[in-house]
């Protein structure tokens, strides 16, 4: 327990509207005003508060989002500059603590015990210097809650959103639970909370008010668990590190327009392929299992998997797999809309007890092939370097889903076009 805060060291941060609150930082131009990421999916992937104020929701058709939202900004995901804001964020975390969780790409839990001596300032003021850090240094803005764990913590983060903070110590504990729906509990779905309400269980309160047994029969484990954390105690520890183990790993891609051109849409899928393969590489594991799925225009899901005939994260093992099942569920004449591709049985590729026979000369010389390819890629941008197979990517019409990030259409003179080390603001060059 720390000395100065107690037991009220567990710390939420949660970026608002992220997505388009990094293009809204990126471009001042569209600060104030109602803009949506997705267009590359034909739905919206995300919506700053401008555009949420007008009804635009995650999820919404885009056609829908332009005619419900005249004037609204629609822009392309651009996943790499996302994350390199969500590296500069959890980076300014840091410099409070260096106990913090990437819980995802834009939230992040932290651990402030022990902290209290060296920072020096009461919870409140680590929550605005936080929030104002971040907002002078970032151009976004975030929710900060502060509580005695990570469920309480979460709920604070979510209670005064957006740019808002909330600490929530042991007193008050009832007066938050009392006014927050058991919907809104971190880890209470949708099948729980319905069972809950048939039992008159409407607040995180009459949640917490149950018996232990009664939310074990009713809840199971999980549930168990998260009634705990709303009674108070810690049970949901902090994980700084990064996982040690995967269990699978998935790579997805929709294209526009739907395609029955089965170069096309083999292309799509080898192009899932080698994205997987390559985290599955960064992240040192090896799979056992290749599955493929397609998704035809009416949405209907052609899927299938095969085992590998040793567990791998080579290219020039995998394809061939894959290509089998793609040959045993292309349907001629369908029109395709996506394409997915998982790898299962994942076992990591350190300490692993290796067949006697399987470090042939063969495998050696892929292993070689794979690190030069990932080596060039991580230099001068993903896909740089990739299978020929690909370039049947080029023969699929060009459609306004296409369309590129900002960044990549507004090059400064002598710029190729590249992955930025570093986002920038999209101003015209004066150079």
């Amino acid at each position: 327990m720390d000395p100065f805060y107690q037991d009220c060291t567990l710390l939420h941060v949660d970026a608002d509207g992220f997505f388009a609150g990094v293009e809204q930082a990126l471009t001042p131009a569209w600060r104030g005003r109602p803009v949506v990421t997705g267009a590359e999916r034909g739905i919206i992937a995300a919506a700053s508060y401008e555009a949420k104020a007008r009804g635009i929701k995650r999820g919404l058709q885009l056609h829908e989002a332009v005619r419900q939202c005249p004037g609204l900004v629609v822009l392309p995901s651009d996943y790499e500059t996302y994350s390199l804001y969500s590296r500069r964020m959890f980076a300014i975390l840091r410099r409070f603590t260096p106990q913090v969780e990437e819980y995802s790409i834009d939230e992040a839990f932290a651990d402030l015990a022990g902290c209290g001596a060296a920072l020096g300032m009461p919870l409140e003021a680590v929550a605005e210097q936080l929030r104002l850090a971040v907002q002078c240094e970032l151009g976004l803005t975030v929710s900060v809650g502060i509580s005695l764990n990570k469920t309480l913590a979460k709920l604070c983060s979510k209670f005064r959103k957006p740019n808002g903070q909330t600490i929530l110590r042991r007193e008050h504990l009832p007066l938050m639970l009392q006014r927050t729906p058991v919907d809104r509990v971190w880890g209470i779905g949708r099948a729980a909370t319905d069972r809950l309400t048939r039992l008159g269980v409407t607040t995180a309160w009459d949640l917490a008010q149950l018996e232990a047994t009664t939310v074990r029969k009713l809840l199971h484990k999980p549930g168990y668990e998260t009634w705990r954390e709303l009674n108070g105690w810690r049970v949901f520890s902090l994980e700084p590190e990064a996982p040690a183990r995967y269990g699978s790993m998935m790579k997805g891609h929709t294209f526009a327009p739907a395609s029955d051109d089965v170069h096309l849409v083999r292309a799509e899928a080898m192009r899932n392929l080698t994205a997987v393969l390559a985290k599955l590489r960064r992240r040192r594991h090896l799979a056992g299992l290749i599955g493929l799925a397609m998704r035809l225009k009416d949405y209907t899901v052609q899927a299938g998997c095969l085992p590998l005939a040793l567990p791998t994260a080579h290219d020039a093992e995998a394809a061939p797999v894959l290509l089998r099942l793609f040959d045993s569920h292309f349907t001629p004449g369908r029109l395709y809309r996506a394409t997915m591709v998982w790898l299962g049985a994942l076992v990591p590729a350190q300490g692993r007890q290796m067949d006697l026979f399987e470090e042939t000369p063969a495998r050696q010389r892929y292993g070689r092939l794979d690190e030069t390819v990932d080596r060039l890629n991580r230099r001068y941008g993903q896909g740089t370097v990739a299978p020929a197979i690909l370039l049947d990517r080029q023969r699929k019409p060009w459609h306004t889903r296409d369309a590129s990030p900002e960044r990549f259409r507004r090059l400064a003179r002598q710029e190729g076009a590249r992955h930025l080390a570093l986002p920038r603001l999209m101003l015209d060059n004066p150079i």
